[in-house]
């Protein structure tokens, strides 16, 4: 299993050090922030994308989605894509679809769906895919990705405790927008800490937690990396450009 970070800031991440949320686990695309397609081609993967599973509606999750689907025609893409997301992305499609914003819907050139849904589970390739509604200001997916005995979990934006402290995972990439300095405002917005994630990957007795969507306050990342370890060594805060092979 080979997972890149491609985007690991927060909406509210200024500066280009952190690009809006994205990850590739193997074949499977979470979410699609803005940049994410440049970033499939700086690491030679943009042709292994089977799926993109959107977590939730939120700019900073799926403004790149547009981009990446006019490179699919672009690049001349016959094989299978599939879409997942919660209710609402079908609407936005057919909107961008109709405006011509991708010159052509994908369906006309090669096999597209879109699943949606808060309870989804669907098998992709070699991966098994469940959903679990989160704790966000909007509807926000989890995923649980099994595959052989082998899963990942990855959370999208979500307060703590979620859904997910009553699931089993191998490993978890977590959000922590804010460190504990800031807890409020993490209920508030509907995000958590890196101590918090940390709680949910010991829950979820993870062998590794990746840490991503880091808000923008100055010196928050060590703070955040530091009060995870604290409850859960196996934490790592993770850059854009991160590679992890398993």
């Amino acid at each position: 299993m080979r997972i890149d970070f491609l985007g690991t800031g927060a909406g509210n991440f200024r500066g280009s050090r952190r690009q809006p949320s994205s990850a590739l686990v193997d074949s499977l695309l979470l979410d699609c922030g803005a940049g994410a397609t440049g970033r499939l081609y700086d690491t030679g993967r943009f042709d292994r994308v089977d799926a993109v599973l959107i977590s939730h509606l939120h700019a900073d999750h799926v403004a790149g989605l547009f981009d990446f689907l006019m490179h699919t025609l672009i690049s001349g893409r016959r094989r299978p894509l599939t879409l997942v997301s919660p209710p609402g992305l079908g609407p936005i499609l057919r909107t961008v679809f109709e405006a011509k914003g991708t010159v052509v819907d994908p369906a006309h050139l090669y096999p597209f769906r879109v699943i949606e849904g808060r309870d989804i589970d669907v098998t992709i390739g070699r991966w098994r895919i469940r959903s679990y509604e989160m704790d966000h200001t909007v509807v926000n997916l989890g995923y649980l990705l099994s595959d052989d005995g082998t899963s990942v979990f990855y959370s999208g934006d979500t307060r703590e405790p979620s859904a997910a402290r009553g699931l089993a995972a191998d490993y978890v990439i977590h959000e922590a927008t804010f460190a504990e300095t800031d807890a409020s405002h993490a209920r508030e917005f509907g995000h958590s800490t890196g101590r918090q994630a940390a709680e949910t990957a010991v829950a979820m007795k993870a062998r590794a937690l990746w840490i991503t969507h880091l808000g923008d306050r100055p010196g928050s990342d060590s703070e955040i990396s530091a009060e995870a370890r604290r409850v859960f060594p196996d934490a790592r805060v993770v850059d854009d450009g991160t590679r992890i092979d398993i």
